[in-house]
């Protein structure tokens, strides 16, 4: 099989931009914006990272990346698929599809991941009678497939030409992924030995288990670790990009994250000694992002987990251009409304970041009525860094207030801040 065929193949499971045959429905709304095809509530579950149905108890606007968004503060009353929400991000305007929350309401939410925070549009937001009708459709789909015992006669692809990326750095797979009913799949053991998960075998229920790095201290009562360890050679899977015929089982693998087992999109199944799992519904439940570069044949995974507080980490202040492809200014701090900075790039071994000096206002001064920098906040740590959400508020006050500009510079570069609730920076975090 050519290449090609596989770009189509991988694309179609791990970006989900498609809607398969036989799974649209006629429209039953107008909206201002546009969907395209309406999918069924099975294709809506499939690829939805979180699925719960719960009240919105506030209403704010919030920065992310310099854009503005609608944010609902949600009590959620029950998970169907992914962990809790607390907050939720749609667009602004109605033509971008953006849902508005209204106090009081309950509402069926199916909630991605594509912003790295939970976010929906008004296609993936219901309530009354339709909201209803899915969650009776809802109760089935959690259910853990029970799979036939024996060995089945599969194709698989191989996938020894896949690159895969973690925050941008490349990250070795051994044994190779496969490409299998439409998705590519990873040995289990890569989500341990690279990505820092626990694999264990479970002498109770007598499967593989994938569990969170977290539950590492019960994980010798549950079971001998070491039997999940890749010891074979994995010969069988060919060299090149033909498809192959081979005989795997599916009833010794399930995965189970955070203590509660997930019904994944696609089986786990066993091969010539090795255990694979499909990689992005796996990742996704343990709070990676996953997509695909079909012009580079490679899957990037990024880390969107929240932030720890017990890690300390430091609020960094950025300001990014408009302009596609400038760096962005890291803000060290502002004294009389000068800012001291410093641009966000690569440094070479044993070089020091030149540190520069400006007025504050000239650097996100408007052109055309538009600020040519954007404010953003992130929390820093050794290891990564994830941006915060900005109040409305808070952003207008850094634009035109030079008091609340020096209040923030007191806490730049360091965690001395109010900690932020569900990652929201407002005027009461650095006050």
């Amino acid at each position: 099989m050519k290449k090609t065929i596989f770009t189509c193949l991988a694309a179609a499971v791990l970006t989900l931009t498609f809607v398969p045959a036989g799974i649209t429905s006629s429209p039953q709304k107008a909206y201002a914006c546009s969907k395209g095809e309406y999918t069924t509530p099975e294709y809506d579950y499939s690829v939805a990272s979180n699925v719960f149905s719960g009240a919105p108890i506030k209403v704010d606007n919030v920065y992310l990346d310099g854009k503005l968004y609608r944010m609902g503060t949600f009590v959620t009353d029950t998970i169907y698929k992914g962990g809790g929400v607390r907050t939720l991000l749609t667009p602004l305007d109605s033509d971008q599809c953006g849902a508005t929350f209204e106090l009081g309401h309950n509402y069926l939410v199916y909630a991605n991941n594509s912003l790295d925070y939970p976010s929906a549009n008004v296609f993936n937001i219901f309530e009354g009678d339709e909201a209803k009708e899915r969650i009776e459709q809802l109760k089935n789909l959690d259910q853990v497939p029970v799979p036939t015992p024996g060995v089945h006669i599969e194709t698989l692809y191989p996938g020894h030409n896949i690159t895969l990326t973690l925050d941008g750095r490349t990250i070795p797979v051994t044994p190779a992924p496969v490409f299998f009913k439409d998705s590519l799949y990873v040995p289990m053991t890569f989500f341990r030995d690279v990505l820092g998960y626990v694999t264990i075998w479970n002498s109770d229920s007598g499967r593989y288990e994938i569990m969170l790095k977290s539950d590492w201290a019960g994980i010798f009562a549950k079971g001998d670790s070491t039997k999940s360890e890749f010891t074979g050679s994995a010969s069988g899977i060919p060299e090149g990009t033909a498809p192959f015929e081979a005989g795997v089982t599916y009833s010794d693998v399930r995965v189970k994250v955070d203590g509660k087992l997930y019904a994944p999109e696609h089986l786990p199944f066993t091969y010539d000694g090795v255990v694979y799992v499909a990689l992005r519904s796996t990742a996704e439940k343990l709070g990676l992002q996953v997509s695909w570069l079909p012009e580079t044949y490679t899957a990037q995974l990024r880390d969107i987990r929240p932030i720890d507080e017990v890690q300390h980490p430091i609020l960094v202040m950025k300001l990014s251009s408009n302009n596609a492809g400038e760096a962005d200014l890291i803000i060290d701090k502002i004294n009389n409304d000068q800012a001291l900075y410093r641009i966000d790039r690569p440094l070479g071994f044993g070089e020091k970041a030149e540190q520069l000096t400006a007025p504050f206002t000239e650097l996100i001064k408007e052109t055309n009525s538009e600020e040519n920098r954007k404010i953003r906040l992130f929390l820093h740590t050794n290891e990564r860094e994830k941006e915060m959400m900005v109040t409305e508020a808070l952003r207008d006050a850094l634009l035109r207030d030079p008091d609340m500009r020096a209040r923030a510079s007191l806490v730049l570069s360091n965690d001395h801040y109010m900690w932020p609730t569900s990652d929201v920076f407002g005027l009461a975090n650095i006050r």
